[in-house]
Parts: structure tokens; sequence; C-alpha cells
């Protein structure tokens, strides 16, 4: 496309001439008039008292919290992530601007093909209502109607019936073949490539329908789905299914999760979790890794719980380490055996994905567990083979500050594997599963229970720990009161007392018998003290952060060394604690 001479002042007078800076910005933010101008809630940082003002005078907003201001593209392009292009086409729709543009014959395509998809759709969506067979099948999918509407969802009949529809809006056969939703068979016959399928109409990031995604209905097809062939307005890795929906709670929770699937997206919404996106296949382009960090900077991971799953997981996991930079990642939501989004809600509820997501590994970790599985012995060979995979990874990040602090980080798992295999040649508690399931907290009730000569010896440290977890710390509180403190004995009823619903005598007596059943007396106190270290470590690294905090504010010379001597002495109380071998 060639534009004629014409300055972006040009359009911006162009625009402030037809329309308001604030009838713009007011479909996105709640505007209330205060003089000249007008004022709101920032949307580009959370605050209680509005500081966002919009001044239609001067074409300008400024937000006198977070600084950020513009014009109408400048707002454009940070609220809903656009390119500077989209930006100016949606401010040419919103405001009806007669930008005067040399139209080539392949922009009058991609408008046609605009226009045809767009026709196409409200097509689709109109005759879902007609089809019985179709409208059956989707409710039994998906319950809430107002999450068809939204996603505007449709069914695609046969072509004929497509055809005349289009004919009737304007649309030669010529111009519907330039699209696929025809495709030419070995006759050299044109027929509907989306015939009798549920239709997902997919948008670009300036929200116009550019493709679909077809998903059969009667068990017919080999294929379950079929998608748009990409075209000079459909480009897969410029695509994120979901986010012209899910857009604006992305923004305000600062929170997305990318999926696999139209329906895993779909399925979430209809869960209350509006947070998904798709990003039509298991790869990742730099585009899409970009556009989520715009959002926020950890976007979630969740793919299905299978091996081809983890197998992709995997393989995004690798991708996105050239792109790392400082602040950025991603982390990996787990989703149980054999279970996709769309599964696991029909089994669970909203409360236990987001179970999942408090329980997310980092991409880091997820590395390390790639380089770890090419490792089936510590041999020499083999530990050589360890090095050479964590340069490879760490190298394959660009920003050099990262990639040197993943070459340390996956340097410290190496030295952690190793003396974990000379101190503790049974790993029998090392089991990364059975330490998920059950946490650190539990672990210290289970020695409070089985082992509570070897608590005693340890009394003070265990006396001042404080689980995150409320019931479990309150069984923790009345078994060090009873046991410790009055000297009754464990029987079973005393731990039917306390103990009760939150953590089952059984799951008690199995984990002992899992965890501790097969150590001797040296190795279950190494195993005690690492996870005392697992429970202190954290508590400790909070009360630095605070403690860099007050340093910064504090301006009394006075309060402020004894701040700082604190602040080195919990400094050096960590590297301790990280740099004592356990014997």
């Amino acid at each position: 496309m060639k534009r004629k001479n014409i300055s972006i002042d040009e359009i911006l007078i162009e625009f402030n001439n037809k329309s308001r800076l604030s009838d713009l910005i007011s479909k996105y933010v709640q505007l209330t008039p205060r003089g000249s101008s007008f004022i709101g809630k920032c949307p580009f940082h959370n605050e209680k008292t509005p500081s966002f003002n919009v001044s239609d005078d001067k074409g300008l907003f400024h937000c006198f919290g977070c600084k950020v201001g513009g014009n109408a593209i400048t707002f454009l392009t940070k609220y809903k992530n656009l390119t500077f292009q989209e930006a100016i086409n949606e401010l040419s729709v919103f405001a009806g601007l007669q930008i005067n543009f040399e139209i080539t014959k392949e922009k009058k395509n991609s408008l046609d093909l605009y226009s045809i998809f767009s026709e196409a759709n409200n097509f689709f969506q109109d005759y879902l209502k007609k089809s019985r067979d179709a409208s059956k099948y989707l409710s039994s999918r998906i319950k809430k109607n107002d999450v068809i509407l939204n996603f505007q969802i449709g069914f695609c009949p046969n072509d004929q019936e497509l055809i005349a529809f289009l004919n009737s809006k304007g649309f030669s056969l010529e111009e519907i073949k330039q699209t696929d939703l025809l495709i030419k068979n070995s006759q050299n016959n044109f027929f509907g490539r989306f015939r009798n399928r549920l239709m997902f109409p997919i948008f670009n990031f300036s929200e116009k329908v550019v493709g679909f995604g077809g998903r059969e209905i009667n068990n017919n097809s080999k294929i379950k789905y079929i998608n748009s062939q990409e075209s000079q307005i459909f480009r897969k890795s410029e695509i994120l299914y979901g986010l012209k929906q899910n857009n604006e709670s992305i923004r305000k929770n600062k929170t997305i999760i990318l999926v696999e699937g139209y329906m895993d997206v779909i399925s979430m919404a209809e869960n209350d979790i509006n947070l998904a996106v798709a990003s039509l296949g298991t790869t990742l382009s730099k585009i899409q890794i970009q556009k989520m960090w715009n959002f926020c900077s950890i976007p979630y991971i969740c793919f299905d719980g299978d091996e081809a799953g983890r197998k992709s997981s995997k393989i995004v996991a690798l991708k996105i380490l050239e792109f790392l930079v400082p602040g950025k990642s991603f982390k990996f939501i787990k989703l149980p055996e054999n279970h996709d989004p769309d599964s696991f809600f029909k089994k669970w509820n909203k409360k236990d994905f987001e179970e999942l997501m408090n329980k997310s590994y980092d991409l880091s970790d997820l590395v390390w567990q790639i380089i770890l599985e090419s490792i089936e012995k510590p041999t020499p060979e083999l530990m050589a083979l360890m090095d050479e995979k964590i340069k490879y990874y760490s190298s394959k990040i660009s920003n050099k500050i990262v990639s040197e602090e993943y070459y340390r980080f996956f340097m410290k798992k190496k030295s952690d594997y190793i003396w974990n295999l000379k101190s503790n040649k049974k790993k029998v508690y090392f089991n990364k599963e059975k330490i998920q399931e059950f946490t650190n907290e539990k672990l210290i009730i289970i020695f409070m229970i089985f082992e509570n000569k070897l608590v005693q010896n340890n009394l003070e440290q265990v006396s001042v720990l404080k689980f995150k977890n409320e019931n479990l710390n309150k069984i923790k509180d009345d078994l060090f009161r009873k046991v410790f403190v009055e000297n009754i004995n464990v029987d079973s009823s005393l731990l039917k007392s306390i103990v009760n619903q939150f953590f089952p005598i059984d799951e008690i007596n199995s984990f002992q018998k899992t965890h501790l059943g097969g150590l001797d007396k040296k190795e279950k106190a190494v195993f005690f003290q690492q996870i005392l270290i697992n429970l202190k470590l954290p508590e400790l690294q909070t009360e630095v952060d605070k403690l860099k905090e007050l340093i910064i504010v504090t301006s009394d010379d006075k309060k402020q060394s004894e701040l700082i001597c604190k602040y080195n002495k919990i400094v050096q109380e960590i590297k301790n604690i990280k740099n004592k071998e356990l014997e």
C-alpha cells in the first residue's frame, strides 16, 4: 500500500475535526467531565484515585500517576497492543476518516477478503439457529449462551447456500474463490471447505475476521478440526485466538494463559476464567511471545496433560529461551494425566484450576528437566554431556545478562544434583511428584508424629515456624503444645482429635511409609534439616526484601545504619544456610 503524502499530524487533525479523543477513550475507560477536560482511572496502572486526564482541545491524554500520555494513536497502540498501522486503521474506522490511499490490487484483494469473511461470519452465526443438529451438539459442549455469542460461534451448511448468500451481498463467484471458503478438487470443481462444521471465527489484533476454524459434529470425518489456510490477511504466527474476547479481562488481571485450541479457550471462559488464548498450534512465534509479554511479564502455558502436550511444552520452552529479557518469562501449568482444559472442567472447577496455577513451575525448571532427561547415571561422560547442554541452552538466550544468570542457575542445579547423589543414595524422599503432593508443612507434621525425638533436638527451630496453610499451622501448633509441652504420647485418639479432616490419618500413615520407612537415622536427620531450610529460606528472603525497602525510604542515618546491620546479618544467615553441607 502506498500512501500519498500525508503526515501523522494531518491524520490527527482530521480525527480531531471529525471526532473527539474523549469519545474514543470512553469506549475503554469511564470518564467524568471536569472543567474543559475529562478524568478517569488510568487503564495502564492500578489506582484508587482518578489521575487519568483527557483533553479534547489538545487531543491529548495524560496520567499524572504513571506519567503515560500521548494522542489517539498512542492510546490505541498502548491500550490494545496494536501496531502503528493497525492503530491508524482502527482510528480511520472509528472516526470515518477519508485518508487518501493509493489502493493497489493486492490491497484491494485484502479489503475484499476482510469483507467476505465478515459477511460469512454473520451468515454462519445466523445459520447456527437454523441447524438443529449443530445447536444440539453445541449445547452439549457449551452451556452458557452468552459464551457462544461472545465467541461468535456459527455453523457452515453446504457450499451452495454459502455461495448464494455471498452472491446476495454483491460478491462474485470469482471473488469467493479467492478465499479458502471454497477449495478445488481433483476435477477442478469447487466445494465448501467447512461444510457441515461448527465455525470459530479467527480475529487478528485489529479485531477483523481473517479466517475460521471448523469442527465436525457428526464424527463422519477423520479430521476433527480444520483451519483456514494462510493468506495475505491471515498468518498463524500473528494470531492469538481468544484475545479479542478476553482482552479486557487479561489487561485488568495482568494474566494471560496460553492453551492449545478453540474449545480450551471457550471452556475456560465458560468457567469464568476469561484469560485464555490459543496459538492455533503448539508452536510459538516471536510476535505471539512479545504480544503476551505486552499484557503481563510472566504468562502461563497450559498444554494438554498427555505425552504430546508435555512434548509440546518442552518444544515451546526451548523456543522461548531465545527471546528472554530481564523480568520476562513463562510459567507452565501441569494438568492431570490425559486431560486438556476442556475435559478438566468437566471433572473439576475454577478453584481447582487456580490451585494448579499456584503450583505452576518456572521455565528454568522445565529446561533443567530437559537437561536431566539425557542423564541416566552420573558417569564422567554423561556429566560432560550435562555441561555441554548447560552451555548450549544458556547460549540460546540472546540477552547476555539473562544468559549468564541461566548458566549460573543450571550449574547450581548440577552441583545440587551431584550432592544429592552422594549424600542421599536411596533418594526415597526426593521424589518430585510426592514433594509437590505433600508440602514441607505436612512433612514437618509427619516428623512431629513419628520422629519426635529428632524434632525435640530442633525444638527452637520448629517452634518459630509459621506455615502458610492456616489449617496445617493449627495442627502443628496443637501437636507442638500437646506432645512437646504437655508431653502427651501420640496415639490414634490424640491424632484424630487434632488432624481431623485437614490431614487424614490414612494419608499420614501412607506418607510415613513412603518417605520415612526406608531411611536410616542419619538419612532422616538430613531430610529433616532440608525441610527446615526449605521453610526458613523464603521467610528470610521476605524479610531481606522488606529491609531493602525500609533502607531506601529511611532518612534517619542512625535508623538506616541499624537496618543495614540487620540486613547484612540476615543475608549472611541465608548464605550460611545455602553453603552449609549437611552431614
